[in-house]
């Protein structure tokens, strides 16, 4: 036994932690210390950094600056600062202090020497006012813990007030007898109850609106400087100790939100200052990123410590994190703008196309316009093939990067060991001795794999693809793991960094494609790994640096070379045989070499002749037998194509790659300058089902097969049992497996036919997945061992493909169609079919209000290397909401692309009819919650094309929401089944192989449609297979097919005779009738006059002239009542108003009233029914005088025995109306409980109030808007001392009912 301590095992290896020794950073930086990313600019085009990181803000010196400006690029930090106000002195009598009003109804003070330039003497500073909810700006997580805490706060505020009231309850109860109670003793049980209620009420406590913060924006005379501030910063005098900020690029300088979050922020101005940006980060991923290429922080320092950083946010915190494309092509222009020397993407979807769409097109300026280096990430997609994401993998001018994983990483960051176990003896084992079951190392698992839709390689090269690195302040830790291609992107950033670097320090030429190309032919195959996989391989920069010395003065280095295939379909840009057809045969393909050069603004006469004299003398490679390609090829400038031979005739079934590749034959030492990549993928034979038995795996692996499947498949049961024996093999661990299958569609994203599962199994364990597939379409099955699974593992693999194939495979059907028929066919085996339908979701179009508008957008938004500016168009829809839930805005013809789309993005914003905000939409659909009521929808559609823009002026959007319950629809076997309904519905049955049924989809009947508008569209789905539990899998095509119902015009519904008015004979003479309806035209009129004749006087002398005429007349007082309660100066009128409600009152016989409306009505009686109508007419006019005169009085306060006589009108309101049950009364049953000091109440009344405000005010004579209604509440709150509640019901004003809709 080795008494050896444990203690004494090797230092930790804090060098592999950021790694470095893979792509031989460490020996580059200490052969070339000072090329460590000096002189560079490397813009991080992500989430955005903290500025307060660890190695973010500083080189190692701690002085110089590594940080040098921040950018916001989604607009989600813009606050709209056009609302100006002007200073004031304060209060206080402070002389060194202005004071302003804020928006958010907070004062603060300004310091007069923040001014550099005072104003005159006789002049005060006009500042301009913003406001921001700092949600807004928190990641999710953030809010998720800054809401925890808060609300551990305020229940800890609440909880000894709930005792006191919990006390007075218990006193009330031991000191009254509920049944022997009076009303008011019991009202006193109710405002307890209801104080104790709001105190409780959890509901309110989840609904945190959080800091509500202040924005103060003034000219210092040199710089705009804002002030950013929340109730946690002000000091009892109203003054602050935060400090005005610029623009960060000019003083570096930054805040945090509070000391709870730790939320880092800048600021910059925007749009003639109109706009205020604050930028933060909404996720610590960007952080991260940055911290690799080139955090400064000695052993654990990014791979180029040395350069500087540019924070570009395009992850807009409205979605999460997610980019758009209007974020990301901002981050485009602003990459030029801040002259950056590299730009890193660690961002990326699915995309339809290769190459295409607006940012791809924008890309290509900054590379080759510019000679910016443009390196993404390539995505995290894999292990099947063509999963790279847009535009990293699949854009030619960007280097796209996969993820590595090596040993000393496993060691270091993940903590992995051997499936060999140490004891105590072995830590005398020399690190050097060979362990059978070493760590190997390897591309990730769900590293995205090649090649592109169009046949590219895709990944360039590969790099480590994790890191232990710093992460933002806020997550409240210095360091995380984080892995994935978004971190192998940066490292190879940093590494491109070091070589411009190093170029820029020795006068080498600086071009993407010389840099590049060095990348590429000097990275370093790693074993075990494909090239679809790592590209080249792993970068190895101090071999790349001795490629650049070698070819530095080497004519036409900086050309580089555009490759397509010319005879195929769209000239892709690679040869990529995939489908059965493809391979079938041997193919001759025209490829085409075509020389670029760096775009130049203005032609002059050296570039001009550098392209005339192009030529090029190329030897051509193949890597393959069964490619085929000439050995000589001559090339000059506007290109030529020459012709190869692919025999995949021989090839055994599985993925085979091999590269055309040329090279300088004048210069071979130049390396390939450019290849041309052929996939061949070989299916295996077509068969219902497909036996792989015996599977073993090594470390790391994944194994590919190709399956067709046959016809009539739609979808496929895979069987994967583990075949390890716990008894024999001496393992009983679970094993993680990847399943993996896609089949690719054209302009089909591989998201959308992509199934990715993970399965954890036990020795002898069995999965079945079923998954859904198209017929003759080839479909990869991947199957592998999670990368950082250890040990042996074996499986049996098993592929039965499937089918009941329905014609057509989609069903429609519409209003008055009675039915549809499919036809159901069995090609495979003998199914068992159950039809199924089910209607889910409704969709409802909408038309925008009106034609939308089109204006250019801002100086964000302009193409530095042209002046062309980027226009906007804004379309404003709306729609109601029936009841509280959520929706989803469809634009079919814009969403579902994103890098690759023609138009540069659509935003959509939601809000309520308050102008609330709801949520956000963009490239991809997703859900917005909404209360009933009013949703506004406001778009905007960006080109710089305004023509593009013309063409959606009035484009169609729809509205997608699920049922609340779903509506099954029947089906049956025969035409006269449908007719006749009923039980002879379709029964579950076997349809034998060879054979069809028809099912008739019968229409849904109108009793089980929802309240829908006509033309409105029902979707769901159809599944014919039963899905019995008995059978393996889901016995069901996933997802099922299709189905959409039309829903048609409604009946229009006959009013019953009850409901019908009854006319009567009018026994009046003409004479009558036309003197009365002289007198009503008169008093009509009357009502009708203008704001500037009431205010001539003209109101009072009719009513005077009519007076003599009709002195009794009902509608002719209180048309003069409604005048009087209109007036400007009605304070100072309200005795005059309460004589004129009383002229009303007592010409009303309440008596007649009373009398009619206590009896039950005859419906059948004409005159009863016609006199019925008047009496209610006269009895509304009645209490709407009441109501009126109340209303003074409340406002007379304590004059002239206002208080009684408000009780008494209160009271005889209340013997015609219940003011407790209608809204319309709400400020009359307020002010009689809050009189009565029942605060309780009056918190339970408005806690009512709001919650059926649906955008709406509470109507009658005196309305309450959703912003009066919280500001009572806040009111009583603070009246009640609760003044941690006051002060959160004070920011849910603000937020509730702001000024304006948010900028986009």
């Amino acid at each position: 036994m080795n008494n050896k301590s444990p203690l004494h095992s090797p230092a930790f290896p804090a060098i592999d932690l950021v790694p470095k020794k893979e792509t031989e950073t460490l020996d580059f930086l200490q052969q070339y210390p000072e090329y460590d990313g000096r002189s560079v600019v490397i813009g991080i085009l992500d989430t955005g950094i903290d500025p307060g990181a660890a190695g973010i803000r500083y080189m190692q010196d701690g002085k110089t600056p590594k940080l040098i400006d921040l950018v916001d690029c989604t607009g989600s930090g813009d606050v709209d600062i056009t609302y100006k106000a002007q200073v004031t002195p304060c209060d206080d009598g402070d002389e060194e202090c202005y004071q302003v009003e804020c928006l958010s109804g907070r004062k603060w003070k300004l310091r007069k020497e923040w001014w550099k330039q005072p104003p005159a003497s006789d002049r005060l500073p006009t500042v301009q006012l913003g406001i921001k909810r700092a949600y807004e700006l928190f990641p999710n997580s953030l809010v998720t813990r800054v809401k925890a805490h808060r609300k551990q706060k305020l229940e800890q505020a609440l909880g000894g007030e709930a005792a006191k009231v919990r006390q007075q309850l218990y006193k009330w109860k031991q000191t009254h007898d509920k049944r022997k109670a009076t009303y008011d003793q019991l009202r006193e049980k109710d405002n307890l109850q209801a104080l104790l209620d709001v105190l409780m009420d959890q509901k309110d406590l989840e609904e945190d609106p959080g800091l509500v913060l202040d924005c103060i924006v003034f000219d210092d005379g040199e710089d705009m400087r804002a002030v950013i501030l929340s109730d946690e910063d002000k000091g009892k005098d109203g003054s602050s100790s935060i400090q005005p900020m610029t623009s960060f690029a000019k003083e570096l300088q930054y805040e945090t939100i509070s000391t709870l979050d730790q939320y880092n922020y800048g600021v910059n101005f925007y749009d003639d200052n109109q706009i205020l940006s604050i930028v933060g980060d909404c996720t610590p991923h960007g952080t991260h990123v940055a911290a690799i290429a080139a955090a400064a922080e000695g052993e654990r320092s990014g791979v180029a410590p040395g350069a500087q950083l540019v924070s570009i946010k395009i992850g807009d915190s409205r979605m999460g994190s997610m980019e758009s494309g209007s974020s990301v092509a901002r981050g485009i222009i602003a990459a030029v703008k801040l002259g950056c020397d590299v730009i890193n993407l660690s961002y990326g979807e699915a995309g339809q196309l290769a190459n295409e769409g607006r940012v791809a097109r924008l890309a290509e300026e900054v590379v080759w316009r510019h000679n910016i280096m443009f390196v993404s990430a390539v995505g995290n997609n894999g292990p099947a093939l063509t999963t790279l994401n847009s535009p990293g993998g699949i854009t030619t001018c960007i280097m796209g990067v996969a993820a590595y994983v090596s040993p000393d990483m496993m060691k270091a960051d993940y903590s992995l060991f051997s499936n060999t176990t140490k004891t105590d003896d072995d830590f005398d084992m020399d690190e050097n001795d060979e362990d059978p079951d070493a760590l190997v190392g390897t591309s990730y698992t769900w590293s995205s794999v090649g090649p592109t839709v169009d046949g590219a390689n895709g990944v360039s090269v590969c790099a480590p693809g994790g890191a232990i690195a710093s992460v933002s302040n806020w997550t409240m830790q210095k360091s995380m793991l984080m892995n994935g291609t978004s971190m192998a992107s940066p490292h190879a950033c940093g590494c491109v960094a070091l070589l411009v670097s190093a170029c820029k320090a020795e006068g080498i030429p600086i071009s993407p494609a010389r840099i590049q190309r060095a990348i590429e032919n000097t990275a370093k195959s790693m074993p075990n790994l494909t090239n679809l996989q790592q590209g080249w391989g792993m970068v190895q920069v101090a071999r790349a640096f001795q490629q650049l010395k070698a070819v530095r003065d080497i004519a036409n280095e900086d050309v580089y070379f555009e490759v397509n295939v010319e005879n195929l379909p769209s000239n892709p840009r690679g040869i990529y045989l995939r489908q059965k057809e493809d391979v079938s045969a041997k193919r001759i393909f025209s490829i085409r070499i075509n020389p670029q050069f760096r775009r130049v603004k203005d032609l002059d006469e050296t570039s001009q002749r550098s392209q005339i004299d192009f030529e090029m003398q190329f030897n051509l490679f193949s890597t393959a037998s069964w490619l085929k390609v000439p050995r000589y090829f001559m090339c000059m400038n506007n290109g030529r194509t020459f012709k190869v031979a692919v025999n995949p005739l021989y090839l055994e079934p599985g993925v085979h790659t091999a590269k055309v590749c040329g090279s300088d034959s004048e210069h071979p030492e130049r390396g390939f300058l450019w290849s041309c990549l052929v996939t061949v993928v070989k299916p295996l034979p077509e068969e219902p089902t497909v036996e792989l038995p015996s599977l073993e795996f090594e470390a790391t692996e994944i194994k590919r097969f190709f399956v067709v499947p046959p016809p009539g498949s739609t979808w496929m049961d895979i069987t994967i049992k583990d075949c390890r024996s716990a008894k024999r093999d001496g393992d009983g661990t679970t094993k993680l497996y990847v399943l993996h299958t896609v089949q690719l569609l054209p302009h089909t994203a591989y998201r959308e036919t992509s199934t990715q599962k993970y399965l954890n199994l036990l020795p002898s364990q069995t999965s079945i997945c079923s998954i859904s597939v198209e017929e003759g379409v080839t479909c990869e099955v991947d199957i592998g061992r999670y990368w950082a699974t250890s040990g042996i593992s074996k499986a049996d693999v098993t592929i039965d493909f499937r089918g009941v194939r329905p014609d057509p495979s989609e069903l429609c059907l519409r209003a008055g169609d009675s039915f549809r028929l499919v036809r159901a066919q069995s090609d495979l085996r003998d199914e068992i079919i159950s039809p199924t339908a089910k209607l889910s979701s409704c969709k409802t179009a909408l038309r925008p209000k009106q034609e939308g508008t089109i204006s250019p957008l801002g100086e964000r938004d302009v193409q530095p290397w042209n002046e062309k500016k980027t226009y906007e168009l804004v379309l404003h829809y709306e729609f109601s909401q029936d009841e509280k839930g959520s929706f989803t805005p469809l634009a079919p013809a814009l969403q579902g692309v994103l890098y690759e789309s023609t138009y540069e993005s659509q935003l959509i914003l939601a809000y309520d009819g308050d102008k609330r905000y709801l949520g956000f939409c963009d490239a991809y659909p997703s859900s917005i919650s909404a209360p009933k009521g009013l949703v506004v929808l406001k778009m905007q559609i960006r080109h710089d094309d305004p023509i593009m823009l013309e063409k959606l002026k009035d484009m169609t959007l729809w509205i997608d929401r699920k049922l609340d319950k779903e509506i099954s629809v029947s089906c049956y076997s025969t035409r006269e089944d449908v007719l006749v309904g009923g039980k002879r519905s379709m029964k579950k049955r076997t349809l034998r192989k060879g054979t069809c049924a028809s099912v008739f989809f019968a229409e849904p009947p109108s009793s089980k449609i929802p309240s829908c508008r006509e033309g409105d569209v029902l979707t769901g789905t159809v599944h014919f297979c039963s899905g019995d539990s008995t059978l393996p899998g889901d016995g069901k095509r996933p997802g099922g097919f299709p189905f959409s119902y039309t829903i048609g015009p409604k009946m229009d519904r006959q009013s019953s005779e009850a409901e019908a008015v009854l006319e009567q004979k009018d026994e009046r003479t003409p004479d009558e009738r036309l003197a009365e309806a002289i007198r009503d035209l008169k008093v009509d009129q009357l009502s009708k006059l203008t704001s500037a004749e009431k205010e001539s006087g003209l109101f009072e002398t009719t009513y005077k002239e009519l007076l003599k005429d009709y002195p009794a007349y009902i509608p002719l007082l209180l048309a003069n009542l409604r005048y009087l309660d209109s007036l400007k100066n009605r304070s100072e009128i309200l005795q005059t108003i309460l004589q004129a409600a009383d002229n009303v009152i007592e010409n009303v016989a309440e008596d007649e009233l009373a009398m009619h409306f206590g009896r039950r009505l005859d419906k059948e009686d004409t005159k009863k029914m016609q006199r019925n109508k008047d009496l209610e007419k006269k009895k509304q006019q009645l209490i709407e005088a009441i109501v009126r005169k109340s209303l003074a009085l409340i406002d007379l306060k304590d004059q002239h025995n206002a208080p009684q006589m408000f009780e008494e009108t209160l009271s005889k309101l209340k013997e015609w109306v219940d003011i407790d049950s209608n809204g319309k009364y709400a400020a009359l049953a307020l002010e009689r409980d809050s009189r009565s000091g029942r605060l309780g109440l009056v918190l339970k009344r408005l806690n009512k109030l709001i919650s059926k405000n649906n955008g709406k005010d509470t109507g009658g004579a005196r309305p309450l808007t959703k912003s009066d209604l919280l500001q009572r509440r806040c009111d009583v709150l603070r009246e009640l001392g609760y003044s941690a509640l006051a002060e959160r019901e004070e920011s849910m004003r603000l937020i509730t009912k702001p000024r304006d809709y948010k900028p986009f």
